[in-house]
This record gives structure tokens, sequence and C-alpha cells, in this order.
């Protein structure tokens, strides 16, 4: 990916806009993997708030993904933090979304990205149960098993960089000790995600 002319789109929730809990930020994850493929084309399709089962197919519309030679999923914190649905739910809508964007025009390499670790009141949310009867830990593996299903090469932080933002870490990397990176986290981002896809 090092010199390729690339078209890639970067779809999402806040994560991949650049919110950092209180700003929008020029210089997020798409940003900085902009620099490091100097020759790419990134546009950052990020939605603050995006959910899989509300907001999904419509950034995919709205990207004109047939356009794109890569586009890089990262969503779903959203759906467990905020919406009700049940987990199935959520993974049926995501494989629709993710089968109709494969058997159409695109030719579009997709690479799938869990969501980054989340600290609900200073809690990591791994084993807690919110609005729906589903942990951040089952959302996770329901959102992997759907892109192994479509044979999706995904990151899943808890084997890829485990260390990269944890129980130790996270009121550092993050800037609203919650979910949103700062400026410096937003760049190692985009540094593992730029060598996970240079090793596909």
């Amino acid at each position: 990916m090092h010199n390729s002319k690339l078209n890639i789109a970067a779809i999402g929730d806040s994560v991949t806009r650049g919110y950092d809990g209180f700003q929008n930020l020029r210089h997020n994850y798409p940003y900085y993997l902009s620099k490091l493929v100097p020759t790419a084309s990134i546009d950052n399709y990020g939605i603050n708030g995006a959910t899989i089962m509300q907001d999904l197919e419509k950034e995919i519309v709205r990207c004109n993904a047939h356009k794109y030679d890569i586009c890089i999923v990262m969503i779903g914190t959203n759906d467990y933090g905020h919406l009700r649905e049940e987990l199935i739910n959520i993974q049926e809508k995501l494989r629709f979304i993710l089968s109709k964007l494969m058997n159409g025009q695109s030719h579009a390499q997709i690479y799938g990205v869990l969501p980054l670790p989340r600290y609900d009141n200073l809690q990591n949310a791994d084993n807690v149960i919110r609005g729906a009867d589903y942990t951040f830990s089952e959302l996770l593996d329901g959102l992997a098993y759907v892109y192994k299903q479509l044979n999706i090469p995904f990151i899943d932080w808890r084997n890829y960089h485990p260390d990269f933002i944890n129980d130790h870490n996270f009121k550092i990397k993050y800037n609203d000790q919650h979910v949103h990176p700062n400026a410096d986290t937003y760049q190692q981002l985009a540094q593992y995600i730029f060598a996970f896809i240079n090793q596909q």
C-alpha cells in the first residue's frame, strides 16, 4: 500500500470522524493514514454517533463505494452504548449491508476494524450489559463472527496490539477517558491500521 494510487473510504462513527469527546479533530486517523500513504486519496465518511442499525447503510450509499479500492469499516460501539437492539439483529444488519456492498458494483477490498475498548464511567465495559441483553465483549464476538463469515479481514484489538488501549492507559489514550482518542492515539490508530492492511 506504500506507493499505491488508491482511493480509500473510511466509514464509521465518531472515532472515524475524529471526535475527541469535545470536538472533531482535523488530525484524525484517516488524516494520519493519508500521511502514511501519500499517493492515496482518503475520504472520511465518519458520522458522530453512527450505528450499524441506523446509519451504516446510508454512509455506504453516500460514499458511492464503487469509486473506492479500499473501504475501512469501523463501527458498532454506539449500537451497544445507545440502542436496545438485540445483538442478533445487529449482526444480521451488518451481514446484509456488507454482503450487498460485496455483491454490487464495488470492487473495493473491505477491511473491518472492531470498536476500540470502551470505558463507561471509568469502568471497562467488556462484561457490562447495557440497553440490550449482551455485553460489549459479546458485541465484539458478534461483529467478528460476521466478518469471518464474509471472509473480510478485520482487526480485533483483543489480540492485535492488545496493549494499545487497556485498563492501565485508557485515561491517557482517550481524551474523554471514555471511548474517544486524543490526537496522539489517532496517529497510533492509523499506524496500526496501515500495518494490518499491509500484512494482508
